[in-house]
This record gives structure tokens, C-alpha cells and sequence, in this order.
């Protein structure tokens, strides 16, 4: 018979954001050999999902992704920050980093081919921060969040939609 293991943290599903992708600067490849590139993210939402405290509803007003390319193409390093108010008007500084497995799907988005197309969650996992000020959000803001993303393409442009869960620690004991 196998003991089975213990202690490892759930998951509480918890908000959703969506970023609008803006003005694109193409760096180049850099130092260290990766293709830099830098997306404006001026417009967006995040929203708490039904059942999670504290909800909000907040607009994204500022951001911009840092993504770079790793040399051999494989995989994309995400690095997103950026500013946002709730409907009460507090501040949320939000911060999103991860790793995108960079498929074919997925190339033709980032070399803005025709044929691009949505993307489904899968592909882009990543860590979420928040820094807050509100005493009513400070749970963002000493909690971890970890979350699946996906690129939704429309006749607008893109979106990053990211759906975040909160870590909670296990209290089961081996």
C-alpha cells in the first residue's frame, strides 16, 4: 500500500484579468541573446470571480509587458506591471510574470500573421502580485496567485486574459 503524500497547497479560483494589448516597441535581440519586445497594455478589467472576498471590479488605466524571447524560440518570459482602480477608487499595483511554451499557434500571433488566431489556456502559467493600499484588498496584497493565460485575438487586436487562483496552504500533516 503507498502512503499517500500530504501537504501540498489547493487552489481557490479567484479573479480574472483581461489586458488590452497597445503600441508594440520592438527591441531586438539583447545581451543575453533574447528578443526583447515591450506591449503597451493602456486598457482592461480585473474582476473577482463569484464566491471570492474581498470582490472588486477594477479598470486597468496604465501597464506595459517586458517580453522577451529565449534564444532558441522555445518559450516566451512574460513580465507585465501595471496600474489599476476599483469602482471605490483604490489604487491596485499589479505585477504578472510567467512563461508562455511558445507553439506554433502561438509564433503566429507574436510575427502578426494573418492566419493568428485565439489561443486557449494552456500554453502561458505565471505568478501574480499585488501591492495595495486599501485595507479591504490587503489580502491581494499578502496572498500568492498563480494563474493560466491565453491570447484572444478579434478584429481589435489582442487581449491577454489571465484567470488567477489563490494558493491556500495545507493543513494536512504526512
Amino acid at each position: 500500500m503507498t502512503k499517500e503524500v500530504s501537504g501540498f497547497p489547493s487552489l481557490e479560483p479567484a479573479i480574472i484579468t483581461k489586458v488590452n494589448i497597445g503600441d508594440l516597441n520592438d527591441l531586438g535581440t539583447i545581451h543575453n541573446g533574447s528578443r526583447l519586445m515591450h506591449f503597451g497594455t493602456p486598457t482592461g478589467t480585473i474582476e473577482t470571480v463569484p464566491g471570492f472576498e474581498p470582490a472588486f471590479k477594477a479598470t486597468v488605466n496604465f501597464g506595459a509587458d517586458w517580453l522577451s524571447f529565449d534564444p532558441d524560440g522555445a518559450h516566451g518570459r512574460i513580465d507585465l506591471r501595471g496600474m489599476a482602480r476599483t469602482e471605490e477608487g483604490q489604487s491596485i499595483d499589479f505585477r504578472y510574470q510567467g512563461v508562455i511554451k511558445m507553439a506554433p499557434e502561438v509564433k503566429k500571433i507574436f510575427e502578426m500573421s494573418p492566419e493568428a488566431a485565439t489561443v486557449p489556456f494552456g500554453f502561458a502559467t505565471g505568478a501574480h502580485q499585488f501591492l495595495v493600499a486599501d485595507p479591504a484588498l490587503k489580502i491581494l496584497e499578502n496572498s500568492v496567485f498563480v494563474s493560466n493565460g491565453r491570447i484572444v485575438v478579434h478584429e481589435k487586436g489582442l487581449v491577454v486574459e489571465t484567470r488567477q487562483s489563490l494558493v491556500v496552504a495545507s493543513t494536512v500533516m504526512d
